[in-house]
């Protein structure tokens, strides 16, 4: 007989926000894969200039040591700017429609930044994708997707207690999602410690070893 996990209580606060959160996942996949399109809309003279500036920029970051430390704070700041908007949008009833479009246009990018370095350098750009997009985004975009979704959730919540006595449970719902968004802040720290510092110690290693 299977033992069957318990049903913790972020089970429970989780299981009336799936849809939501199902269709941010679905907007920011449609945002990456519009950005991936996007670079057939580019002509010749546009992807020579781009490769030309990402080459340059490849060499200076592997040339010289980065400053980690600088790094660091404007990833983070950066980062959890769009966590806060999320927030914002979430406790705001008319932030639904721009919750949706900051996702796609973080997927959107995303999918363009991955794509133009596939291209533009192919199997080294597979790479350089994993290592420069891929690794932090491993904590990042989980971070924002769970909050964004929760943030679609909780934003139609608002709209439905309206006049009605569900009020009162609001309260406990914004401590929730409230606790949700520190929680998430502390995975996105984690995938900016890693953007900052991971990341470039990888392509510096990579550069080595002639990827």
């Amino acid at each position: 007989m299977i033992a069957r996990r318990p049903i913790t209580i972020w089970d429970e606060y989780f299981s009336q926000y799936l849809i939501p959160i199902y269709i941010a996942l679905a907007m920011f996949a449609v945002g990456i894969v519009f950005g991936a399109l996007a670079i057939e809309t580019l002509t010749q003279a546009d992807i020579l200039s781009l490769s030309t500036y990402l080459r340059h920029f490849i060499h200076v970051e592997t040339s010289t040591t980065p400053p980690y430390a600088g790094i660091f704070p404007p990833a983070l700041i950066g980062n959890l700017k769009i966590l806060g908007l999320f927030y914002v949008l979430g406790i705001s009833v008319a932030g639904m429609p721009l919750v949706l479009v900051v996702l796609f246009f973080r997927g959107f990018v995303l999918g363009f930044t991955g794509a133009f370095l596939i291209s533009s350098l192919h199997w080294q750009g597979i790479a350089l994708t994993i290592i420069a997009v891929v690794l932090q985004n491993v904590f990042i975009v989980p971070a924002l997707i769970i909050v964004s979704g929760v943030a679609l959730g909780f934003s139609w919540q608002l709209i439905a207690a309206r006049g009605t006595v569900g009020r009162s449970s609001l309260v406990q719902k914004f401590g929730a999602f409230t606790t949700l968004v520190v929680l998430m802040a502390l995975v996105i720290a984690v995938g900016s410690a890693v953007e900052a510092y991971g990341s470039p110690f990888l392509i510096h290693m990579a550069a080595r070893w002639g990827i």
